[in-house]
């Protein structure tokens, strides 16, 4: 708030001097103490209008009652002409507020009208050339300080708000950016932590080898959510679609699904890998938390359209029967909105379908760069599922 603060204090300071002269010219040409308080009056009152009209802080006032004090001050300015004296610096006062209150070119036609006033009444007077051109300069001079000041305080008033407003976006931002990534992280990792743990504590007494192998998958997601968290704290939080099949694919294997992975995950640009990434942690949280599937499949494709070459993930499961499948093509929660959001940041779509008991999402974004071709290889996954699970896994 200071520097609005400083552009007024420096206006009105400028103004303040300008209306000394104006007081002091006025009480020279006086003849009788009642002229002097007279034009002291009058100054005063003009001083007052010109801060109204042309401070940064009134802006509302002068755009809704401008134009009827703009009059007021128009009759203060030429009063003492009724004395036989005349006031070039209340003259400039009223120019340079018709040029900030009736905009541009009436404001400039009233500018040059007034100056046309003050030449015409001053060889009206005496007709001397040098004071009528000092009254002509007076007033250009003082109209277009008053004109320059006005606009400055308005721009230094306008930057102001404009940066708290910016401040406000950016913090915006980053409680947007926090939150979002905060769901990315705990909703999965939790969701993957309670699910292994469960089985765990199933396993143990039937299949202790197992269940020592869940509990330290457990164990490493925890180290991992943990170094997500600090990540996303000091938002540099970098995500791997290769890194990110891996994990899902275990997790999913923990929980009994058959689980068929399709594509190459390790040669995708780094920014859509990363959006992918998202995409797919958030699919599988939702499908661990809300369906009863048995089998999934998650495929990654590389297409060429008309409008370049596109990469399109989708994750599949038989989770969606019955009456819940139309349910779950429609149903829009902070997860799907989240990907959504994720997606359009880089041109991407989401698209949901449910049809014979299949749930579908499908994401696809276009390629940022051109990607070179890797010799195919085969998915090896990280770990075996144990004879525990309800469907032996698929690997293509």
């Amino acid at each position: 708030m200071m520097a609005p603060r400083y552009a007024v204090y420096l206006m009105a300071a400028v103004y303040a001097g300008f209306a000394a002269i104006g007081t002091a010219n006025l009480l020279k040409m006086s003849d009788s103490s009642l002229d002097s308080y007279s034009s002291v009056v009058l100054v005063v009152c003009c001083y007052a209008i010109q801060m109204l009209h042309c401070s940064p802080y009134t802006q509302r006032l002068r755009a809704r009652y401008g134009r009827w004090t703009l009059w007021l001050q128009a009759f203060i300015a030429f009063a003492p002409v009724q004395t036989g004296h005349q006031s070039g610096i209340m003259c400039g006062f009223l120019a340079g507020a018709a040029t900030v209150i009736l905009g541009p070119r009436l404001g400039w036609f009233l500018f040059g009208l007034i100056t046309s006033a003050v030449v015409l009444i001053a060889l009206a007077e005496d007709g001397d050339f040098l004071t009528t051109l000092f009254m002509a300069l007076a007033t250009c001079a003082v109209g277009l300080i008053t004109f320059a000041l006005s606009r400055l305080g308005d721009l230094v008033f306008d930057l102001h708000r404009r940066r708290a407003e910016t401040a406000w976006v950016a913090v915006s931002k980053e409680r947007v950016r926090f939150t979002q990534d905060l769901h990315d992280v705990l909703s999965y990792s939790l969701s993957a932590i309670t699910l292994k743990s469960e089985l765990s504590y199933r396993l143990i007494g039937t299949n202790d080898e197992r269940a020592r192998r869940e509990l330290s998958e457990s164990l490493e997601i925890t180290r991992r959510t943990l170094a997500e968290i600090r990540s996303v704290v000091h938002g540099n939080r970098r995500m791997l679609l290769s890194k990110e099949i891996e994990l899902a694919s275990r997790v999913l294997d923990s929980a009994g699904l058959a689980v068929t992975v399709q594509g190459e995950f390790d040669k995708v640009e780094p920014r859509v890998s990363g959006v992918l990434a998202v995409v797919l942690r958030e699919a599988v949280t939702n499908l661990l938390r809300h369906s009863q599937a048995t089998r999934c499949r998650i495929q990654l494709r590389r297409h060429s359209t008309l409008r370049g070459r596109t990469i399109r993930l989708s994750v599949s499961n038989d989770g969606a029967s019955g009456s819940l499948a139309p349910l779950a093509a429609e149903r829009r929660g902070s997860g799907l909105d989240n990907m959504a959001a994720r997606l359009e940041a880089v041109d991407g779509s989401l698209r949901t379908s449910a049809d014979g008991g299949w749930f579908r999402l499908e994401a696809e974004c276009p390629l940022l760069q051109q990607e070179p071709t890797p010799a195919p290889t085969a998915f090896e996954p990280c770990s075996s599922p144990g004879p525990e699970s309800r469907q032996p896994s698929e690997r293509n």
